[in-house]
């Protein structure tokens, strides 16, 4: 699977992405509180990582990816705004770096379609706590598109939902919104 290109890291964070898919409505998905520590696998830039830090202001967000470039970044903006509560964490697919049973949220935003190895899912499920959820957004395989990955490498809701069942996830919700897909599940 291919993943983001760094040098198109800028629209990670225009406008025109937040108005098709804003990060609120990605968030309110699952209920977060202020002790939260949360999961943002495939973090990039921090799209979803700097809301989220402001909702779990007690808690934590490890933003985590695989891309180092992706990450300074992120690390860059974190210095600027000061965030206390945010971890940025370079991992590798099917490793994250992160203890057991830490985590009890998790958010995937645009990232399924990127994986190559889906014992990152195991990793995920290790790494977070009995009764913790998960939430899955990605481009929907079923959706023709001009922008996104190449349809060969996105996923239908249904192959999601049993890519997440197979790796020992209970899905709770899922839906549709325009061009994607969006699963919730639990441990």
């Amino acid at each position: 699977m291919s993943k983001y290109d760094p040098k198109h890291a800028a629209f990670l964070d225009s406008e025109e992405r937040k108005s098709r898919l804003p990060p609120e409505k990605v968030i309110s998905l699952l209920d977060l509180e202020p002790e939260n520590v949360v999961l943002d696998l495939g973090a990039g830039t921090g799209f979803l990582t700097f809301p989220l830090s402001k909702i779990v202001e007690n808690g934590k967000v490890y933003a985590v990816d695989v891309q180092q470039e992706m990450l300074k970044e992120l690390k860059k903006k974190c210095k600027e705004k000061r965030c206390e509560n945010i971890e940025v964490v370079l991992s590798e697919e099917g490793t994250i770096p992160i203890s057991d049973d830490e985590v009890n949220v998790s958010f995937l935003l645009n990232v399924l379609h990127e994986i190559d190895d889906m014992t990152t899912l195991d990793e995920i499920y290790r790494i977070m706590q009995n009764e913790a959820k998960i939430c899955i957004v990605d481009w929907d395989k079923d959706v023709i598109t001009e922008r996104g990955p190449p349809t060969h490498e996105r996923f239908t809701l249904n192959e999601a939902i049993e890519l997440l069942e197979k790796h020992g996830f209970v899905i709770i919700d899922k839906g549709r919104w325009e061009d994607h897909f969006w699963v919730k599940g639990k441990v």
